[in-house]
């Protein structure tokens, strides 16, 4: 099924393409023929119009001389300049009687074409190029007969007007239709090519629009990964994930053993996004499996077999953990720090604070690294908050890191508030801080409050 949409995708892109050709070589036949015949036929229109316009004022202003004929010349090619280039009445001989500025220093017609003209009263047009651009110089019979005296008396014979059009460039009559051919051209080329790019890059995309569908159900399955908060007991736990990317390296969970502990975890892998999502769901299955199948040894010794365990993968990729225990019998917490920054543990009434730092190096750096556990027994209610290098090193928008001493005025300021308060005192601070709202590393958060009453949380076998 997927073949064959992709096969319809194909022959649509082809068909798109096949009519950008035709658009193209229309565009191209249509410019052709306007530069040629429609040009010049637009051109001999437009000379036999302004010759029929010069007779007009001829006979209306009854001209009779030849100052005031070139003085008309001048005035018309002045205010058309852009469409004409000059004007010019010869008589039967060819000579030049009056001209506007005539450029063309010797004759543009022949002796038997000028007879032509005269005797069959035909226009004639000729296309030349010249400084100015191309030109139509027309050849057009004055119908009726002028025949003003000159200064020293001789009759004078005003029998033909020659009138030089721009076809091409910016003066041209077709200027306009050029202009807009030339942006279907346009059109007609960056329809091609994006066609031609849509079809070799189709498959790239498609697989590229899957991988972003699979990265989407990659984020959704590592969030069903991640516990819910809970609150009962003697117990409280909140906490949240937020990657840079669609899936991050960073991971919390909170669960239940066999022995009625409740495990505590927050572990970053190095790097982010895909490899990083793909190292994490290792850690999270091997911890969930030693956490369980645990006896009689210590977390730090469980450590140890976790970083062996990532050692053996072939990855360049690093993990810091922190791996806590939590007995709410004895109201005992056993942790340890495999090179994490130290979650805070914080007495409620005093507001006495103790980074637990007990632990070693990165896992799944260093064959046999040792590692050191500690236990801990609380008094009273206590805070225990953890979180990832994303939250400490989110920058402001002045470049100043958001540091440890914000995470502690946010904790101190939420003293005897819910797990879930202060999760949110926190994070709140940090999205003012860093304005726009976009954490450029994996950010991870949790907290939990322990009081030595057997909480009500799911093993989630």
């Amino acid at each position: 099924m997927k073949r064959q949409k992709f096969l319809w995708f194909q022959i649509a892109a082809a068909v798109g393409a096949g009519l950008a050709v035709l658009l193209l070589l229309e565009t191209l036949l249509t410019y052709r023929y306007s530069a040629t015949r429609l040009a010049r036929a637009e051109g001999l229109l437009q000379a036999v119009e302004e010759g029929s316009a010069l007779e007009h004022q001829l006979r209306r202003d009854h001209v009779d001389t030849v100052n005031r004929l070139q003085q008309i010349l001048g005035r018309i090619v002045d205010d058309r300049s852009d469409e004409i280039a000059w004007m010019s009445v010869i008589d039967a001989n060819g000579q030049v009687q009056a001209s506007s500025g005539r450029t063309e220093p010797s004759p543009v017609f022949a002796p038997d074409r000028i007879h032509a003209v005269l005797e069959r009263g035909e226009n004639a047009s000729v296309v030349r190029d010249m400084p100015q651009g191309q030109l139509l110089i027309a050849l057009l019979p004055i119908k009726q007969q002028f025949h003003p005296q000159s200064n020293s008396g001789a009759p004078r014979d005003w029998r033909m007007l020659e009138i030089a059009i721009y076809l091409r460039g910016p003066q041209g009559v077709l200027h306009p239709l050029h202009r807009n051919l030339l942006i279907t051209a346009l059109v007609s080329l960056v329809l091609l090519t994006a066609m031609i790019i849509f079809l070799f890059r189709l498959k790239a995309y498609v697989r590229g629009r899957m991988l972003e569908n699979q990265l989407q159900l990659a984020r959704t399955v590592q969030r069903q990964l991640l516990p819910e908060p809970t609150c009962g007991d003697g117990f409280e736990f909140a906490g949240q994930c937020v990657p840079a990317d669609m899936v991050g390296g960073d991971l919390y969970d909170v669960f239940r053993t066999a022995g009625e502990e409740i495990a505590l975890v927050l572990a970053d892998v190095s790097g982010k996004g895909l490899p990083a999502a793909l190292r994490m769901g290792v850690v999270h299955g091997a911890i969930r499996a030693l956490s369980r199948a645990r006896k009689k040894e210590s977390v730090a010794q469980m450590a140890g077999t976790l970083n062996e365990l990532l050692r053996q993968e072939a990855s360049h990729e690093f993990v810091t953990l922190f791996w806590g225990f939590y007995n709410p019998k004895t109201h005992d917490l056993e942790y340890v720090n495999a090179g994490h920054l130290p979650p805070l543990l914080v007495v409620s009434r005093s507001a006495e604070l103790r980074r637990l730092e007990a632990g070693g190096p990165v896992l799944g750096m260093l064959a046999g690294a040792l590692y050191q556990d500690e236990r801990i027994t609380l008094n009273g209610e206590e805070t225990l908050i953890a979180y990832s290098d994303g939250l400490i090193e989110a920058m402001g928008p002045e470049g100043e890191e958001f540091g440890e001493s914000r995470v502690l005025s946010g904790i101190r300021a939420s003293i005897g508030k819910s797990a879930n308060e202060v999760l949110r005192h926190i994070l709140d601070e940090a999205v003012k801080f860093v304005e726009n709202g976009e954490f450029h590393d994996d950010l991870t958060i949790f907290v939990a409050k322990l009081t030595g009453n057997l909480p009500d949380v799911d093993a989630r076998n």
